[in-house]
């Protein structure tokens, strides 16, 4: 049996699960010494158990779990601390204390993770830290130790997506912008249906998490090559990969206003020729330049750009002079497809900023 590239036995690991396993191993070895270092006489359970929850593939996701360990733990005490001196331990005050640690970490807009630590921390303050004076203390220096730890080895030894990874994620949306299009005016160009339309709006809805996930890999790997030197070689295709974020969210808001004028207007869907030629145009026009940002702009794919986005005004041109013919003075028409003329429009500027007017006019 044969192993997929970056495959381990037993159990099919791959090697990023081993170096993360590896790094939080390491960490929580260290918690530990160094906690024992602050205090000789403790017993730092908490500092490892804080490095096991810190410590994630991307610096992005480290340091928010940090900050949410730290911040829950801080809360938890504190509040463990003030109702302490009103409250005994019985099955009433372990319910209140439940309740209202959650409200307090929902209050304090913490996250999951934050939340559930308020909790936790203030009930274990509350049972033990009775017959343990200064254990509420310990809690949070071990927790400050384990975290600080962990998001210094994550620092000094990232795993974040790589570059291209990051790059290719950042274009998906637009690479899907142009699919949609291009399925949308395929689709116009004959009958079609109120279904149809919907299923155009509804892929261009989706847009939104696909950009979502783009953002927080950008954002992770954008950390780690803010505070990690070896990193430093990746921030050219970083910078690629934000013009490409921002590209891609201008453009998917401009389909997703295309596809809602087609919804709008599919109650008396006909074939519309001209709109058609313009979104396959405006399709082309986005690939291209999908694949001149993937590429870092070489001449080849400058030239591409440059031609699809010329013949992408000439039809688009051409497609507005047709339907001034066809729907003259009819504010209907124009009120909901006229906004698939401004949006295209909008699009080919959008994809057309890397080029100089002479590329324009010359292509």
């Amino acid at each position: 049996m044969s192993l997929q590239p970056g495959m381990f036995r037993p159990g099919l690991v791959t090697r990023g699960q081993v170096f993360l396993a590896a790094k939080a191993a390491i960490a929580a070895g260290l918690a530990w010494v160094a906690a024992l270092a602050a205090d000789p006489g403790s017993r730092p359970y908490f500092a490892p158990i804080a490095v096991l929850l810190v410590v994630q593939p991307t610096v992005y996701d480290s340091l928010s779990r940090a900050f949410q360990r730290v911040a829950g733990v801080v809360v938890g005490v504190a509040a463990a601390l003030a109702v302490s001196h009103f409250l005994a331990p019985s099955a009433w005050s372990i319910g209140i204390i439940i309740f209202a640690g959650l409200l307090l970490g929902w209050t304090a807009r913490l996250g999951p993770q934050g939340v559930v630590q308020v909790p936790v921390s203030a009930l274990l303050v509350f049972l033990i830290g009775r017959a343990t004076p200064g254990y509420g203390g310990e809690r949070i220096v071990d927790t400050l130790i384990g975290a600080g730890i962990a998001v210094i080895t994550v620092l000094l030894s990232p795993s974040a997506p790589g570059p291209d990874a990051v790059l290719s994620k950042a274009l998906a949306p637009l690479r899907r912008c142009a699919e949609i299009l291009r399925a949308a005016g395929t689709g116009i160009g004959s009958p079609w249906t109120p279904g149809q339309a919907a299923s155009w709006r509804l892929d261009a809805i989706a847009l939104i998490d696909s950009i979502a996930v783009a953002r927080r890999d950008y954002e992770g790997l954008r950390l780690s090559t803010r505070w990690n030197a070896r990193a430093r070689r990746e921030r050219a295709a970083l910078g690629r990969a934000e013009e490409a974020l921002r590209s891609g969210e201008r453009i998917a808001i401009y389909t997703r206003s295309m596809t809602r004028a087609l919804v709008d207007g599919s109650g008396h869907a006909r074939p519309m020729p001209a709109l058609s030629a313009m979104l396959a145009s405006t399709a082309s026009a986005t690939e291209a330049y999908t694949a001149w940002m993937a590429s870092a702009g070489p001449p080849a794919d400058r030239r591409r750009l440059a031609e699809a986005v010329h013949a992408a005004d000439d039809t688009l041109a051409s497609a507005l002079a047709r339907v001034q013919e066809r729907w003259g003075n009819d504010p209907a028409q124009w009120l909901t497809f006229g906004m698939m003329l401004a949006m295209s429009q909008r699009i080919l500027a959008e994809v057309g900023r890397p080029l100089d007017p002479a590329e324009h006019e010359h292509a």
